[in-house]
This record gives C-alpha cells, structure tokens and sequence, in this order.
C-alpha cells in the first residue's frame, strides 16, 4: 500500500534577490491507481544584478497510474511557464597568460550586460513589422505536454510497451550580446572617435575632425566611462511542437531476449530571428550613449551639419532577421537481440534504421548593417526615429524635420517591409537516411567485479543549421552531394567495475569520432569537422567510516580536429573549451541529523577558441552545502556556490589577444548563497 504523502519548501538567496518554492504530493486512490503531483514557482533578479526580476514563472507536473494484472497504465501532463536571465559574453580583462578579471566598473562573473534603463525595445520580424520587446524575458519557455504510457505482458511471454508524448514548446531568448563593432568595448571618447572614422554618407566617409560629441540622457558622457556595442540577441520561437511515439515488443526464449520496435516523431522548428539591432552604451549602467559628429559635411548652402552617428544609442535598426519554418518527420524500426550465454557472460546487438523527411523554408529577411533597404519594392525607403533607445516610426511632418539626422550616418532609413517573392528563400526538402547500430558485452569475473565492452556507430539529423551552410542544399532544397543530412558518431568503449562493501571503482576507456555540422552566428563561422578523442574516465565512491564519505570522478581525454572543410588551418589543433582533465571530488561528513560537504569541480588548462592561441587556466570551483534535520518533518539547508568567488572563463569569442586588452568572455558566476527549509508531511 502506498502512504499518502508530501512536502513543500521554499529557498531563498541571501546574497542575491530570489525567491523559491517548490510542492510534492502524492498517494492511493484505490488499490490499484495511485498519483503524483509536484511543480515549483519562483520570482527574483537571480545571482547577478540586472535592475529588474528576470527569474520568473513555475511549472506544474501530474501523473496518474492504474496497475494491470501484467503491467500498468500511467498518464502524465506537465505545464511549464518560465523566464531566467541569461549572460551571454561580455567584456573582461586579459590579466596574464590564462588568468582574467574585471575591467574597471564592470565584473562580469557578479554585474550583467542587462539593464532596467534599457529593458523595453522596439525591434522587427523578418517581414518587416515592429514588434515591442522586454530584455526581461530573457529565456522564455512555454511547455505544455501530455502523453501515457503502457506496458502489459499480452500473453506467453510477450511484452508490449508503447511510449507518447506530445509537447507544445514555445517561447523565446533575448539578451544582450558584446559586440566587436568599431573597436571593441573602450572608452567612451574612443569608441565614438572609433565610430565616427567607420561612418559613410552615400558611400563617402565624413569628416571627423570635428571631433564627437557623446552624450547619456541629455547630459555630457565621462570621456573616461567604458563605452561596448551592444548586439541584441533576439530570436523567437514560434512553434517548436514535438509528437513522439515509442512501440516495443520484447520477448524472452530461454537465454535469449529479442525486442523489436517502431520509432516515429515529428519536429516542428517554427523559430524567427528578429533583427537584432545595435546600440552603443555604457558599460555597467546599460544607458544609451547619443553620439554627434560635429561639422561632419557641408549643406547646399554650404552650412556645416551635425550629423547623428548613433541616436540615443542606436546604430543600426538590423543586424539580421531570419525565419525558419522547418518540419521533420523521423520514423525508425529497430531491433536488439540480448543473449545470456552464462552466468557471467552476456552480450547484445541491436540495429536501428532512421528515415529523416524535411521539408521548409528559411527566409532571409535582411541582413543588417547599415545601409537603408528597400526590400518590399516600392520605390521607397522609410524612416524611424529613435528616442530613449525605443525606435519608433516617424509620420511624414516629423520625417521633413528631422531629414538631416535621419538620413544619413549610422541610422539611415531601415525599413525592412518585406513579402516572401522579394526575400531570399533557402528550401528544405529532402529525405535521408542512417543506420545505426552496437554490440557490446558484459563478463562477470566475480560477485563484485566485471568488465564490459561496446562498439556503437549512430547518427542524427542535423536539422536546421543545415541552412545555414553554404553548399549544403541545392536551390530546390535537396542535399548536395556533399552533405548527407546526418552526424555520425562512432565510440568504441572498455571497462572495468567493482563494487566492494565500503568502496566502489568503474573505469571506462574510449576512442570516439565525432562529426559536427554546425553554424556560429556571433562570427557566421560555419563548422563540417570531425573530431576525435582517447581518453579515460573514472568513477567511485570510498565510504570512509559512518561519517565521513569521498566520491569523485575524473576524465582525461586526447581530443584533436581531424577534419575541417572550411577551415583547414584548425587541423590536428585540440578543439575549443576542451581540458585534458576533468573532474569532480565530494567528500561529505555525515551524523545523524547533520551533514556537511563539498563539491570540487576542476579543470587543466584550455583553449578558448580552435586557433590554440588564448588560454583559460586550469581552475577548481569550490561548492559547499549542507543539511541539518530540526526534525523528523523539517529540514533546512545551506547552499554556497562558488566558495572562493574564482573568476574563471567557460568561454570567449576571442582566440588571441595581448595583456591587458578587453576581451568577451563568459565568466562562471560569482560566489552565491541560498538558504532552504523544507517540510515533509
């Protein structure tokens, strides 16, 4: 019989503002159906400071099962409505050969590119319309799903389970990007010397020796402020939706188990990137800065203008605009024969065949910079203003007014109208197949110990960054010939494992090759490589006496670019963000109604980008927690992330560059505390 049950708790942080709960409750309805339900919400600025609550939303979970005679019936439902501030690269000071740090104002492991002064935008679909945005959003998630699964023996020993699910996925990411253009992050008189010597009117640089006039909210800007060139991420997803359906039938005769099955599932990717606009700012407060060229040209009656090269901020209404509207359908019958040859000896074999149908389009709106388009064809270029770093359009008296600051420099015209038989259109439609398949075994060389061996070759589609590069799809959107719409990944593994009474060991050794068809957008760098690593991992756990315990793992890896077709000078280099070592260790003291521990994660030195220039130190990050039970229902805990406040890069766009200099990078977050107390009832 099952108890009913529960437990809520809430968690909040005591260095940074955010609050949390979370709920359980489950049990009987009658003998044979029981339930479970539990979600969470939470609210809150999260661990660095952004101005604004951008932690925010919930979700709820339920599932309801009835036992059968030989098996069970289970639904299930979620409903998930979230938003969390996400930090994307941002500037960072090279101190010394593979060690960073802040640079002056602005720590970017504790402070965000986001701010309340520049959260609410203007931007534009690929078809040209203005839609209004919230930098609070951040990474938006809507997920609502259902499904059931059920798995009954039918008769003589065989086993029927079939898996469903349907997921409606929406939602969105938007956040605030350090972008390279006109100098890189600096200070607030270079960068607009920077900008002014990059401007052009009609294709004719202007005359900067006038000198630049830089203001932030109608009052002079600090020369000496840092000064970055803000690239708003900004993409939505329309229609992400996900139908999965998993049946098996498995069957056992003697020694020998055979199971059979049908895979299908349909993808939809309905994703659109707005035009991600940029704007010139100062770093650390995220205020517009109004960028005048003083004297920069001459009128017809031979005045000297003033002309606008960033208007409070702007630069340039488009960066890019994207759609996708992809579907991808995968269907995919499998089978996998295990046989039990001894007590200590058994082995497998299975087989999978993958069929990908993909049909869509990307439509390529504009692609930015900053030249006025006429995209829809109508003989006329509109205009937008721009005023507290919010672009609206201008009626016809305001567009006379205002024709000399919005006509030329950094913000001229913009209008993106768009119809899809004047945009360019890449088409998806294709079909591609793969087979994947494995073999491996397991040998018992006593109670406690045995050892195991897998080979396995399998792939995925690769979906649609596929379009993304160049010489992938012919105009009318089937492959190329060089392209066969899947990556492959092929692992041999060896292995060891020994579970003793007070202290465990497993040992893996592996060679994996490893394709990637991939596109990077902050660089349109675009990726059809292979990779190839030897390593070794290793896990266990020594339980030391009743209090005290030590778990680890660790993984050593000899990682290299075999292959690159568009690059070739990266060949034989080892790829980025990859250490030889790394590893987790946790030792943990526990009595009774207390325990303490920590989680040590760390890492040997790597690279930062494919050209093995710029390195990242070999860091640890010391986590600590504990736990104490006031009583046999309440339970508090402490959570410190971070312990040291180690400021060490995960990332950066950078492959070289010289001490002292401002990269971007993303820093892992700074040292955090949060505090819970849970009931349990």
């Amino acid at each position: 019989m099952r108890k009913r049950g529960g437990s809520f708790g809430i968690t909040t942080g005591l260095d940074y503002d955010e609050f949390r709960t979370d709920f359980e409750y489950g049990g009987e309805l009658t003998d044979t159906i029981y339930f479970h339900v539990g979600g969470f919400y939470r609210n809150g600025e999260g661990v660095r400071e952004t101005g604004f609550n951008g932690d925010n939303g919930g979700q709820i979970k339920v599932n309801l099962t009835k036992e059968l005679d030989n098996g069970f019936i289970r639904v299930y439902a979620k409903s998930l409505n979230d938003k969390v501030t996400t930090y994307l690269p941002a500037p960072v000071m090279v101190k010394g050969s593979g060690s960073y740090g802040a640079v002056p104002g602005f720590d970017a492991s504790t402070d965000a590119l986001q701010s309340s002064a520049s959260s609410q935008i203007t931007t534009f679909d690929a078809y040209g319309n203005a839609h209004e945005r919230s930098v609070r959003d951040g990474i938006e998630s809507k997920v609502n799903a259902f499904g059931f699964e059920f798995d009954n023996e039918i008769g003589d020993g065989l086993v029927i389970n079939n898996k469903f699910r349907r997921s409606s996925i929406t939602g969105g990411f938007i956040s605030p990007f350090t972008d390279g253009f006109a100098g890189g992050t600096d200070t607030v008189a270079n960068k607009g010397a920077a900008l002014c010597a990059q401007a052009s009117v009609g294709g004719v640089s202007i005359d900067c020796s006038g000198g630049v006039v830089a203001t932030v909210n109608g009052k002079t800007a600090n020369p000496n402020d840092l000064a970055f060139t803000n690239l708003m991420f900004d993409t939505k997803f329309e229609d992400l939706g996900l139908t999965v359906n998993d049946l098996r039938l498995t069957k056992s005769f003697d020694a020998v188990t055979v199971t059979g099955g049908y895979y299908f599932s349909q993808q939809n990717i309905d994703t659109a990137w707005e035009s991600w606009h940029t704007r010139m700012q100062v770093l650390g407060t995220g205020e517009n800065i109004h960028y005048v060229a003083k004297d920069a040209g001459i009128d017809a009656q031979g005045n000297p203008i003033d002309l606008v090269l960033a208007n409070q901020g702007a630069l340039t209404q488009s960066f890019l605009a994207w759609d996708w509207d992809l579907d991808y359908t995968t269907t995919a019958p499998y089978l996998n024969v295990a046989f039990e040859v001894s007590d200590d000896f058994s082995f497998d074999m299975s087989v999978r065949r993958d069929e990908v149908q993909a049909r869509g389009v990307r439509l390529d709106g504009c692609c930015g910079g900053n030249t006025s388009v006429d995209l829809n064809g109508n003989g006329s270029i509109g205009q937008f203003s721009v005023a507290n770093g919010v672009i609206t359009r201008l009626d016809s008296d305001a567009l006379m007014e205002n024709a000399n600051a919005t006509s030329a420099g950094f913000i001229a015209g913009g209008v993106r109208v768009l119809n899809e038989t004047n945009a360019a259109v890449t088409r998806v439609n294709y079909d591609a197949s793969n087979t994947s398949y494995s073999i491996g075994g397991t040998y018992l060389l006593n109670d406690n110990s045995s050892v195991f061996a897998r080979y396995s070759d399998g792939g995925r589609a690769v979906a649609d960054r596929l379009t993304q590069v160049a010489g992938s799809l012919n105009a009318n959107g089937s492959l190329s010939a060089t392209m066969d719409g899947y990556d492959n990944v092929q692992q041999l593994e060896v292995g060891y494992k020994l579970i003793a009474d007070d202290w465990s060991l497993f040992a893996t050794v592996f060679n994996t090759i490893t394709e990637e068809t991939n596109a990077e957008i902050t660089s349109g760098v675009t990726f059809v490589r292979e990779y190839e690593a030897t390593g070794l991992e290793l896990e266990g756990k020594y339980q030391i006496n009743d209090y005290f315990s030590l778990r680890g793992n660790t993984t050593w890896s000899d990682a290299e670019i075999t292959k690159d077709k568009t690059n070739a000078a990266v060949v034989g280099n080892a790829p980025r963000r990859q250490a030889d070592f790394i590893w987790t260790v946790a030792p943990e003291f526990s009595m009774e109604d207390f325990t303490v521990g920590l989680a040590l994660q760390g890492t040997t030195d790597f690279y930062l980008q494919d050209n093995n220039d710029l390195k990242q130190n070999g860091y640890n990050l010391v986590n600590l927690y504990a736990s104490w039970n006031i009583s046999e229902q309440l339970t508090t805990s402490l959570n410190v992330n971070n312990l040291t406040n180690e400021f060490a890069l995960t990332e950066a766009e950078e492959g070289s560059a010289a001490v002292g200099s401002i990269i971007r990078g993303r820093p892992v977050s700074g040292r955090s505390m949060s505090l819970g107390l849970r009931y349990n009832f």
